[in-house]
């Protein structure tokens, strides 16, 4: 072995011990983050960044915005605009856009972005699950599984067969002694498909043969209000829990799968709809709010404070423009 290969391996040991503690090995990017890699967390590392960056505008007494970074509580519920990052997914989350000045407004504002190191550890938390603790558990995204907007016009019958339920599971969620009140009831525009609520369930029926095709879990609460969409491809699934909770989930007709989730009402869900190009939700209830969300990528887009009564009603309209909304007092508003 000649002295200049002997000094030539030293050389790229001696580099690979570098990059291996600092955790950029060419090629080992996973395994820097892998099982073994420490938690990068809201407590731990992302909120000293914020006290020393953010919280100046951002606090409990001062919300720029409407958003307040100072606990781990507002920073998941997000400001005026919704939420504000995507677990999992840094590059789909607002924080992570606006911090890194790839949308407006850039933050910190009238300044240069912050600096590498301190980007790096908050797109590593989005990614990493927004972890609170180190004893916390990672939380799941809210994006839905597939694209769900229309390309064709909302009013055209869909290609190929009708939508129905394939191999989709019959099991009750729960059995109960005594029956209850329908609290809604929807039918497939295009397929003999029948939708009927239960007790944190819905049940699917074919109309032809008055057989049950599927059952749906819908462990909020139940279900007050069915609606599928105009492709016939998807089923709206919106309740909750009197004085609890509230929610309005998307399932796949064909393959029962929820595909998108979005409100977090503290009340259930009086009534919602999902636009004809199936690219907005909107929702309302005893609250008296109107909340319009984004099926791409769960954000809140739009809300509005002007019904005094609860919301028991409301509509897109066939352009996915307008939308009507009613309440309890017989107020109306387009």
């Amino acid at each position: 072995m000649t002295l200049r290969f002997m000094r030539w391996s030293v050389e790229i040991v001696s580099l690979a011990l570098v990059w291996s503690a600092m955790g950029v090995f060419p090629g080992c990017e996973s395994a820097a983050i892998g099982a073994d890699a420490p938690k990068v967390t809201y407590i731990d590392h992302v909120l000293p960044i914020l006290r020393a960056k953010c919280l100046t505008c951002h606090n409990t007494d001062k919300k720029s915005g409407g958003l307040d970074l100072s606990n781990f509580t507002a920073v998941k519920t997000g400001g005026g605009s919704g939420e504000i990052f995507d677990p999992g997914n840094s590059g789909a989350s607002i924080l992570w856009k606006v911090i890194n000045h790839e949308e407006e407004p850039k933050m910190p504002p009238n300044t240069e972005k912050l600096p590498a190191e301190m980007l790096a550890v908050i797109k590593n938390w989005i990614d990493g699950g927004a972890l609170e603790t180190t004893g916390s558990k990672a939380l799941a995204s809210k994006k839905p599984k597939m694209d769900l907007k229309l390309t064709a016009a909302p009013t055209v019958r869909p290609e190929g067969p009708p939508p129905m339920p394939e191999r989709m599971s019959l099991a009750p969620v729960i059995k109960t002694r005594t029956t209850t009140a329908i609290t809604s009831l929807a039918v497939n525009p295009w397929s003999p498909l029948a939708a009927v609520p239960g007790q944190k369930q819905v049940l699917l029926y074919n109309t032809a043969t008055l057989e049950l095709v599927g059952v749906l879990p819908y462990p909020e609460g139940i279900p007050q209000v069915l609606k599928f969409s105009r492709s016939g491809s998807l089923l709206m699934v919106a309740g909750g829990h009197a004085s609890a909770q509230g929610k309005v989930v998307i399932f796949n007709v064909k393959t029962g799968e929820r595909v998108a989730e979005v409100g977090d009402e503290l009340d259930t869900v009086l009534a919602a709809d999902i636009s004809p190009d199936q690219s907005l939700i909107a929702l309302g209830g005893s609250a008296k709010m109107i909340r319009v969300y984004s099926i791409a990528d769960g954000s809140k887009l739009w809300e509005s404070k002007k019904h005094t009564d609860w919301v028991t009603s409301l509509a897109f309209a066939p352009d996915s423009v307008l939308l009507a909304t009613g309440d309890r007092n017989g107020g109306a508003f387009v």
